[in-house]
């Protein structure tokens, strides 16, 4: 049974798609968006899009490979942004990072009791699945079972949080769920997302591993998925069984393969109406010169960062990370990559909360600004002599490989700054590229050790920091590809996750990210800005720069006739 955490590998899309970077101007709120139909220059004209009609078309940055997102096999952020109107969210993330309960789905939601923590969900009466089955207390008692760790070979992408709970009961005809655990679980409102029909998963062919390979058109939320094509598309049409405010569009035709650099002509010639790819920054400055095309460029849960095979003879050696550490220039990384074209991008001092969440605390001051000579001091320090331009240590040189996604040209740029700046204080860089995202096979193989001495990638949160972090940093969590182990950093991630007061939680966690200052298994570098180019004729395009993605609100969009 393989666990992740609730904590996308936003790697995989960044990674496939083009680290983001582009030339954009001020911001309006706290999250950093910046709306507008672009200025100067050459521009396209977006023609009227004749035929569209009620409907919009829009180019997610990748198909999913299957549609069970509680499964690690199928646990994507492109599958997440397509199904988050489909299935129903108990609680949802607002794109200023609140958590709220889904006010269709839930009459009330609280914690009644501390000891032990007891939870009551009330789910509204008329709340019901596609098929006219009510969506009951069977359907979170299934999802509990299926993802407790409990079911011998069950893929799950996490069962964190599910394994702490003792009980999941239903009353008041299964309209009431009752939730009561062995151990307290800080991030209960994390718990049940996509949910799923028991009645229906119980006899589906393949059941809860397999059973959902194949496209499902059962729903519980305003949109449901039909006419899938795989390579081609998929359509989100209307609930028409659905209890809450029916939605205003007629159809979102979602449309596969429509790489990154294919975007700007696809919104000129009216191939699609939206799209957010991970932006490059010719992608953006073409997108801004489309009259009649929108952008929006947020700062939200994803940040970049450089990690290390602990493994590796060389990084083993806290000195030479330590060396690594005053050798980069973060400031400088930033300003050649996203601050091209989101010049409110900050140096990322937290590996656990972003610079625009409030909790977020810079740790790691000391590596803060680049230091050339007390770089190649630790280095000395270690043993390493220097030959020509680079250290070496017992006859073996002082050369480390680095991977990321090759054809993401920001990305590469990114590399080469490293490969220059690291080259500077006497560390030669290889830079070893996979093309598409083959890389994370040698990051996170199915057996054996990870294959990488660098690694460069982003990860997408939630804001369940508790309950997310874990899988990253603990020994042997499920995307600790670093190898990284620290009993008590263990302790402090296990403590913080089983509190009931969210501020004993977070000063756990703050605690837990000064320890890997100490260590430095992983390098912080910089937020990761979400892009998104629309046809401005649609009204309410929003985009949510956390788990929910820029479908979250669909339901609500208007298209104005041209």
């Amino acid at each position: 049974m393989r666990k992740h955490p609730k904590f996308f590998r936003l790697g995989v899309l960044i990674m496939a798609l083009g680290l983001v970077a582009a030339a954009c101007g001020g911001d309006d709120n706290n999250n950093g968006s910046d709306t507008g139909s672009g200025g100067g220059g050459d521009k396209t004209t977006a023609a009227s899009c004749p035929g569209r009609g009620n409907s919009v078309v829009f180019a997610p940055d990748q198909e999913p490979t299957g549609w069970n997102n509680n499964t690690s096999n199928d646990n994507q952020a492109a599958l997440q942004y397509l199904i988050i109107q489909v299935l129903p969210q108990p609680f949802l993330n607002t794109p200023d990072f609140k958590v709220e309960p889904d006010p269709n789905l839930l009459e009330s939601a609280e914690q009644t009791k501390d000891d032990p923590q007891t939870v009551v969900l009330k789910i509204k009466k008329e709340a019901a699945w596609s098929d006219g089955t009510p969506i009951s207390a069977d359907d979170f008692i299934y999802n509990w079972q299926q993802q407790n760790g409990t079911i011998k070979d069950n893929d799950v992408a996490s069962t964190t949080g599910y394994e702490d709970i003792q009980s999941v009961t239903g009353s008041d005809g299964g309209k009431t769920v009752t939730i009561v655990f062995k151990k307290a679980f800080t991030d209960w409102q994390s718990l049940f997302g996509n949910l799923l029909p028991a009645h229906i998963m119980k006899t589906i062919p393949g059941g809860w591993n397999d059973g959902l390979d194949n496209v499902f058109e059962f729903s519980g939320g305003p949109f449901k998925l039909q006419g899938y094509q795989k390579g081609k598309s998929i359509n989100l049409v209307p609930n028409e069984k659905y209890w809450g405010p029916k939605p205003k569009v007629d159809r979102i035709v979602a449309r596969f393969g429509i790489e990154a650099p294919a975007v700007p002509d696809a919104l000129g010639n009216c191939e699609i109406d939206l799209a957010n790819p991970q932006p490059q920054v010719d992608l953006v400055q073409q997108v801004k010169g489309i009259d009649g095309i929108n952008q929006q460029i947020k700062l939200g849960l994803q940040f970049e960062h450089l990690d290390f095979n602990l493994r590796n003879t060389h990084l083993k050696e806290f000195k030479v990370r330590q060396a690594i550490a005053y050798g980069l220039d973060r400031d400088a990384l930033a300003e050649a990559t996203v601050k091209q074209f989101k010049d409110d991008v900050a140096r990322l001092d937290n590996r656990i909360y972003v610079n625009n969440q409030p909790e977020y605390e810079a740790h790691g001051k000391e590596y803060q600004k680049a230091d050339k000579a007390k770089a190649e001091s630790l280095l000395k320090e270690a043993g390493y002599t220097k030959s020509g331009d680079y250290y070496a240590k017992g006859g073996q040189r002082l050369s480390l490989r680095i991977a990321t996604t090759g054809g993401n040209q920001l990305r590469e740029d990114t590399e080469k700054v490293i490969q220059d700046q690291l080259k500077a204080i006497g560390i030669e860089v290889r830079i070893e590229n996979q093309p598409g995202t083959a890389v994370f096979d040698k990051f996170f193989p199915e057996s054996g050790d990870p294959d990488f001495d660098l690694g460069l990638f982003a990860w997408i949160s939630t804001p369940f920091a508790a309950s997310a972090n874990k899988a990253l940093y603990a020994t042997g969590g499920g995307n600790n590809e670093m190898g990284y182990t620290n009993t008590k950093v263990d302790q402090l991630l296990t403590d913080a996750a089983s509190q009931s007061d969210k501020d004993k939680a977070t000063d756990l966690m703050q605690q837990a990210d000064e320890e890997l200052w100490k260590d430095l298994p992983t390098i912080p570098l910089y937020q990761k800005p979400t892009f998104l180019g629309f046809r401005g004729n649609i009204d309410g395009v929003d985009d949510n720069p956390t788990t929910q993605g820029p479908l979250w609100n669909a339901s609500t969009w208007t298209v104005k006739a041209k």
